[in-house]
């Protein structure tokens, strides 16, 4: 049956491309912390070691009482505490991937959001609904480890570079950023390649898992449970040997290899196989998960 008379305006089909069709799950993945006071609240706590090294670097550079002091003193820290002198990489490096540092920015980035991600969707049968749209499991999949990662490097990477153009923009002269220029490169590509390996391997995680808390409590296990047996083990042999099965370690070793930082007791291969490994027998058991048949049920 034919509707005569009531000027429905044709439309002309326009195709959609893949990259169109995965971009809300990136903004989505991307904003998930910041739709509720307490999402805010938890990443305002991930900034405030930022406003921390701020005030080190506002310090360092004569901007506040006893400047010049500290600066003084910063220039004649020993080798080992050059973490906290803004002219070193390793102020913006160790921030981040040291564990006494950086472990608990991360974690709660992590577990909190990225950890949820896929293991809530399948709670909420929202996979068979992705699959209906043109969407393949490995585009959805990427898609949301883009927002994930851009949703931590807000933090791991984003703040780092940040602190650097300030203290570019409020140095006294073009000492700072003559001294800085060469490295500054070099260290946001490390904690590009860290960020991007765990949020990867939390992601991973969470496609396996049966719900979000599930998902939550074996990353925790995995990203803390790993560094804490490590730690056992090297103790217990009395050198660095255990710190070969420690995600967090492994991660950090790549990290420091690509900002050239040196490390001793480490191996930048088994760091590479460790996280490899990982990587391959969780993305075999994710990629079962993730089919078509896993998400109708």
């Amino acid at each position: 049956m034919t509707v005569y008379g009531l000027e429905y305006r044709p439309k002309a089909y326009t195709p959609t491309g893949p990259f169109q069709r995965l971009r809300p799950l990136v903004h989505s993945e991307l904003h998930v912390l910041f739709r509720s006071k307490w999402g805010i609240g938890l990443y305002g706590l991930c900034v405030f070691p930022v406003l921390v090294r701020l005030v080190m670097l506002l310090g360092y550079l004569g901007l506040l009482p006893l400047g010049n002091q500290l600066r003084e003193t910063a220039q004649a820290l020993p080798p080992e505490l050059r973490l906290f002198v803004p002219v070193n990489i390793e102020f913006y490096v160790e921030q981040v991937v040291r564990m006494d540092q950086g472990f608990f920015i991360m974690l709660v980035l992590t577990a909190m959001a990225t950890a949820r991600a896929v293991a809530k969707d399948r709670a909420t049968n929202a996979l068979e609904l992705y699959w209906t749209r043109g969407i393949r499991p490995s585009g959805y999949f990427f898609g949301k480890w883009l927002g994930a990662f851009l949703l931590v490097a807000s933090i791991t990477v984003g703040a780092p570079m940040l602190l650097w153009v300030i203290g570019v923009m409020f140095a006294a002269d073009w000492a700072f950023l003559s001294d800085t220029i060469g490295f500054m490169p070099r260290a946001l590509a490390a904690l590009a390649v860290f960020t991007f390996l765990l949020t990867g391997l939390c992601l991973l995680v969470s496609a396996i898992a049966a719900s979000a808390n599930v998902a939550t409590i074996l990353w925790c296990l995995l990203l803390g449970g790993s560094s804490a047996v490590a730690q056992v083990i090297s103790e217990l042999q009395g050198g660095n040997a255990g710190t070969s099965i420690s995600v967090w370690d492994a991660a950090a070793t790549l990290a420091r290899d690509v900002a050239g930082i040196p490390e001793r007791g480490t191996s930048t291969a088994g760091a590479l196989m460790l996280m490899t490994g990982f990587g391959v027998v969780l993305g075999w058991f994710a990629r079962r998960r993730l089919r078509l048949s896993e998400a109708i049920g």
